[in-house]
């Protein structure tokens, strides 16, 4: 996007910045030290001299960034191991092998990806140290079914869910009950190993267990079924005869949780933390309105496109300059378009928004780099983003309601491309009032 006032330029940058503090090769280095033969993770500390070998495995967008932070900390003490992450988002690794599929309907290769790592997990011995990645992304990154259910099933299910507007935690919580290296399945697969587990969080307050489905976390007891999740959406009778028989089999007596050093090494506050240093640093006076932004993605839009409205005189009683939120909206899919929950927050945004603001603009953009199926993060609007949708030819409340906030935002020059960012933390939004210079 190129920006269209002073106010998209300053928010262009508060966004570079908040993603550079949460790069995922940074935050590895930054969660583990190696002093005089013991690794120290956190406030725990493993003697690699009691370490046979190191294994790493992992999954998510992030996950190969992940594995190259570790490199440059443990190095050749890494005796191999396998991540798995979405298309495109493979760095260069010496130690550890970096595999690719798909996100977010898992595929063939998701499924090859996931034996190769319960197989690495498996062949781990007592005196081994294994090291686990996971990222957002990957539940559908890294799978491996119960018996009875095959990949197309899950593909059903999982666009199912996506398509209902449900919350990731619903959607993992489906996920968990149907595969065998989610919910625990990894670490147990590991046992009697020692497992670290490091975790970039893409999930509101961090748990453990919903985090790429945790791999290394066992579901808690009382948590909610998966049954009520696909009830709740009205989707018990669209999901696959397997699916339906797997949730309904007997669950196996509960076997021993191995001991894992589970760690988050990142997530959105800290990306909202720097956005909002950086602002003052820009001479703005921020405000962080939350980080638990969650909802339809075109409610929270009209809400701050109102807010938006009104920030140059706000700004002017409270000397708030600059609104930061962070969060997971949802989408629920109604149309035939192309987008993503945070395309359609602006998009929505920009028509709440209207022609007045000339000193405002609102950046809606994930941490990820992909919004959606498409190749942008988000976007940049500001009040010409409406007028220059329909000079192009296109009405943007008929985009928004068959859900193709990206035709129209594209069509404004308004599109955020970053390509992957080696981070995924949730989604940002920045609304800033500055006057031109």
């Amino acid at each position: 996007a190129t920006p269209r006032n002073r106010a998209g330029a300053l928010a262009l940058e508060i966004y570079a910045r908040a993603l550079n503090s949460v790069r995922a090769d940074h935050l590895v280095q930054q969660a583990l030290r190696l002093e005089g033969g013991v690794l120290r993770a956190g406030d725990r500390s493993i003697p690699l001299a009691n370490v046979h070998r190191i294994f790493v495995v992992g999954a998510g967008k992030a996950a190969a960034a992940m594995a190259a932070g570790l490199e440059q900390v443990l190095g050749n003490r890494i005796a191999g191991g396998l991540v798995v992450t979405k298309h495109g988002h493979r760095v260069e690794t010496r130690h550890v092998r970096v595999v690719e599929a798909a996100h977010p309907i898992p595929d063939e290769a998701s499924l090859a990806a996931g034996a190769a790592i319960m197989d690495i997990a498996q062949n781990a011995g007592a005196e081994d140290l294994l090291i686990c990645l996971i990222s957002g992304g990957a539940s559908a990154l890294m799978e491996l079914p119960v018996e009875g259910v095959a990949l197309q099933d899950l593909q059903t299910v999982t666009d199912l869910l996506l398509r209902s507007g449900a919350a990731i935690q619903e959607v993992n919580r489906v996920r968990a009950s149907l595969s065998r290296i989610k919910a625990g399945g990894l670490a147990r697969a590991a046992a009697p190993a020692r497992v670290l587990c490091l975790a970039v969080s893409d999930v509101l307050g961090n748990p453990p267990g919903a985090i790429g489905s945790g791999p290394c976390v066992p579901q808690t007891k009382g948590g909610e079924s998966a049954w009520a999740v696909l009830q709740r959406y009205g989707l018990a009778r669209d999901v696959p005869e397997n699916v339906r028989r797997a949730l309904d089999a007997p669950r196996s007596a509960s076997e021993p949780q191995p001991y894992v050093d589970f760690q988050v090494i990142g997530d959105i506050g800290l990306a909202l933390d720097v956005a909002c240093g950086c602002a003052e640093e820009l001479g703005l006076n921020p405000l962080l309105l939350t980080r638990w932004m969650q909802g339809e993605a075109r409610e929270i839009g009209t809400l701050m496109g109102a807010i938006a409205r009104d920030l140059p005189h706000a700004a002017n009683r409270s000397g708030v300059h600059c609104l930061v939120l962070g969060g997971e909206p949802t989408v629920t899919v109604r149309g035939a378009g192309r987008g993503g929950r945070a395309q359609e927050l602006a998009l929505a945004a920009a028509l709440a928004m209207g022609e007045e603001p000339r000193t405002v603009a609102l950046l809606a953009a994930g941490t990820d780099g992909t919004d959606g199926p498409t190749d942008a993060a988000g976007a940049l609007v500001d009040g010409s983003t409406v007028g220059r949708v329909k000079a192009a030819g296109w009405d943007p409340v008929s985009a928004l309601n068959n859900n193709d906030s990206y035709t129209a935002l594209d069509s404004a020059g308004a599109l955020v491309v970053t390509g992957p960012t080696q981070s995924n933390v949730n989604d940002l939004v920045i609304l800033v009032h500055a006057e031109e210079e």
